[in-house]
This record gives structure tokens, C-alpha cells and sequence, in this order.
């Protein structure tokens, strides 16, 4: 008897391939980075007699073997089952056709990347108060630190209507804008995107303000002690006080410069609940003494004042009184004349003389002769005998 049997040999099995699918390469086209969490992977050169296809994936020591599907057209791919933690992903495929063959992959490693940070944003040309954000800098400078992946950062300072790139330097992860336009005083809130080769985006913001600008201040003589003449800037008092005026809301330091006799000395002005004031932590002798203000704002900013000379001058002398028509013997005080005339020597920056012959009940004003210093005066009433005494003014 003779019985046939039909048998194939089949040694052929074709290698097959992994591709991430195009859908999921976030980033940069091929660069097998993504930011998608359950990625898909494309199956090529499945031949049709295949029986089993999986997909054996290795992350951080463990092996995960997941089965490939073939959709309605015959194509294959798949896709894991459960979400997959940032990190790196090796995939090989494994074919096994009706005849038992079997083949493998060359190996894909793929990296989850779906974090993303901006790790600083600093106001580099940051004046006045370190860490205020606050710049008297019309172009203000920018230095933002990202990770080292980060391939773009922008910048914004309307609102996201406007967007600038900045510049990655010399160091790894550190990007540097400066604006190259006037930027007017005012808040501004920065608004900085980063993008990295995965695709992530994020977004953070700075808020800070832009101060140019600074009142001129100015010193005066607080009338109170502005003694004598108003207006003069001489005082009679030795600790006399200033008023400071045109003093910014948001000045942060205010100095009071005093020169006298060849010597500069820097004094902090106070701030009350009227205002900035200095008064000197000292007595001042007599002289002539040159006062300037300076401000410094938030900002940075500063400003001086005009100087102001004041003199003090607490001493004031009579040199002479002299009985004009002293009769008889000389300079014994002693006339015949019912109205007496008196001559007064006094400095030169007296501006007023008064005498009495009462006991100061009844002033009268001398009159400054054409002679510097010499006062004179003479009673216009008989004045009745006796012994008199005169007190001058």
C-alpha cells in the first residue's frame, strides 16, 4: 500500500522591526524621546504566516513582555498596557512563524521624558535692594537655568503677545536675554516658556518693576531755628534742625554730607511722621557750615541736593557805650545837658539797638550811623536830674 503526505519546509523568517510611532515622537522627529506616558510602537516586516509577535521590554532591571496586535489591514503594532515612568525603554520584537522560526529585533531604546522645570529666573541688573527685582536699567537683563535638555526659552513682558528667544551661553542650562528697546518705568510681569527635546513645555513668571527716575531733594533751615531774620540761613543754635524735602516714597537711604572747616562728615537723616529731618548728633561751634542731601531709591537710583551754608553764631557782643555829651569831667558819666546823647559800638552784623532808662519798661531804637557798627541815639525829652542807668539792647 502507498499513502502520500504533503509537507512544507520552511527555513525563511523575515526580521522585523520597531519604529516609534510618529503620532507619539514628540520633540524632535526620530530622536525616540517622548513625552507621551503609553507610547505606540509600529511593527515592520511581520510575515503573514506569523503565529506569535510580542514585544519584550527592559526599564531599569526589570522585563515586561507585552503581545503585538494586527489590525484590520495587517499591520502591526503595540502599545503597553499600563502608563510607563520617565526613563529609558529598550524594546525588541520577537517573531515566531507557523513553522517554528523565529526571530528577533535589533533592539529600540526610547526615552519618557514628561517633566520639565525652569529652575531660576533671575533680573540680573538687579540695583538698589538685592533680591527686590527693582532695576533703574531701562533694558533689563534676564538669566534663566533650565535643565540641560531644554532646547528653547522665550521670553515675554506683554502678556504673552510678544515673544523673544533667549540665548543659551557658555554654561549648560543657563539661557541670557537683555532687551534690546527702552522698556518704560513701571510693573512689568516676565512671563518665561522652555521647551525641551521630549516636547515639554512650561511656564513661569517674575515680577519687577522698572525706576528710572528720582526726585531732586532739598535741605532747608527749619524755621524754628532759623533765628534772627527769617530766610537768612543764620541760627543761634547749636544742634539746629533741617527739614528735607522732596524725598521718593521709596528711598531707601538718605545721607546729609556736613562740611566745616576743610572736613566732610556723612550723617543717616531720620524719618518721622512728618517727614526726613537731621538734626546734628552734636553741638556746633560757631562757623559757617555747607550741608548736601542724598538719596538712594529702591531702584538704585540717587540723587544730591543743592548745598546749603548756614551759619551758627551763638555770641554777640556790646564793645561800647559812651555818653556822647558827657560835660565837665571827661568819661565820668556825667553831663549837664537834659537830653543825653549815646553812641553804642557794636559787630558789624548787629541789625538792632535799644535803649532804656527805666529799668527796660520803655525801649527806644538807636540809629546806625554811617560807620559800621556805631549806633546812636539821642533823648528827645528832657531827661530829670538824678543818677540814671542805662541799659542798652
Amino acid at each position: 500500500t502507498t499513502q502520500q503526505l504533503d509537507f512544507i519546509i520552511d527555513t525563511l523568517l523575515s526580521e522585523p522591526t520597531i519604529v516609534l510611532d510618529n503620532t507619539d515622537d514628540s520633540g524632535t522627529k526620530g530622536d525616540n524621546l517622548t513625552n507621551v506616558n503609553k507610547p505606540t510602537f509600529l511593527l515592520g516586516n511581520i510575515d503573514a504566516d506569523a503565529r506569535y509577535v510580542t514585544v519584550e521590554v527592559q526599564h531599569g532591571g526589570t522585563k515586561e513582555v507585552l503581545t503585538a496586535t494586527k489590525d484590520a489591514t495587517g499591520n502591526w503594532s503595540v502599545t503597553p498596557t499600563g502608563t510607563w515612568a520617565d526613563g529609558d525603554y529598550t524594546l525588541t520584537v520577537r517573531v515566531e512563524d507557523e513553522a517554528g522560526n523565529e526571530k528577533h529585533s535589533a533592539s529600540l531604546t526610547v526615552t519618557v521624558d514628561t517633566q520639565i522645570t525652569i529652575d531660576a529666573i533671575e533680573l540680573v541688573n538687579d540695583n538698589g535692594i538685592p533680591g527686590d527685582n527693582m532695576t533703574n536699567d531701562a533694558h533689563p537683563q534676564f538669566r534663566v537655568t533650565v535643565p540641560g535638555d531644554v532646547n528653547e526659552v522665550s521670553l515675554s513682558i506683554d502678556g504673552g503677545v510678544t515673544w523673544v528667544k533667549a540665548t543659551q551661553s557658555a554654561t549648560p542650562g543657563v539661557w541670557n536675554y537683555t532687551w534690546p528697546g527702552t522698556v518704560p518705568d513701571g510693573d512689568y510681569t516676565l512671563n518665561v516658556k522652555a521647551t525641551d527635546n521630549a516636547g515639554n513645555t512650561v511656564t513661569e513668571t517674575l515680577h519687577f518693576t522698572i525706576d528710572t527716575a528720582l526726585s531732586t531733594p532739598v535741605i532747608v533751615l527749619d524755621s524754628a531755628d532759623d533765628t534772627g531774620i527769617q530766610g537768612d540761613n543764620m541760627t543761634n543754635r547749636t544742634q539746629p534742625t533741617f527739614n528735607l524735602q522732596h524725598i521718593d516714597d521709596d528711598a531707601v537711604r538718605v545721607t546729609v554730607s556736613v562740611e566745616h572747616g576743610g572736613v566732610t562728615t556723612t550723617f543717616d537723616a531720620t524719618k518721622g511722621v512728618g517727614g526726613w529731618t537731621f538734626t546734628p548728633p552734636t553741638s556746633w561751634g560757631a562757623g559757617d557750615y555747607t550741608l548736601s542731601v542724598s538719596v538712594e531709591d529702591k531702584a538704585g537710583n540717587t540723587s544730591h541736593s543743592a548745598s546749603l551754608t548756614v551759619t551758627v553764631d551763638t555770641q554777640i557782643a556790646i564793645n561800647n557805650i559812651e555818653l556822647v555829651n558827657d560835660s565837665g569831667i571827661p568819661d565820668d558819666n556825667l553831663t549837664n545837658n537834659v537830653r543825653p546823647q549815646f553812641q553804642v559800638k557794636v559787630p558789624t552784623d548787629v541789625n538792632e539797638v535799644r535803649l532804656s532808662i527805666d529799668g527796660g519798661k520803655t525801649w527806644f531804637n538807636a540809629t546806625q550811623s554811617a560807620t559800621p557798627g556805631v549806633w546812636d541815639y539821642t533823648w528827645l525829652a528832657d531827661v530829670g536830674e538824678g543818677k540814671h542807668t542805662l541799659t542798652v539792647e
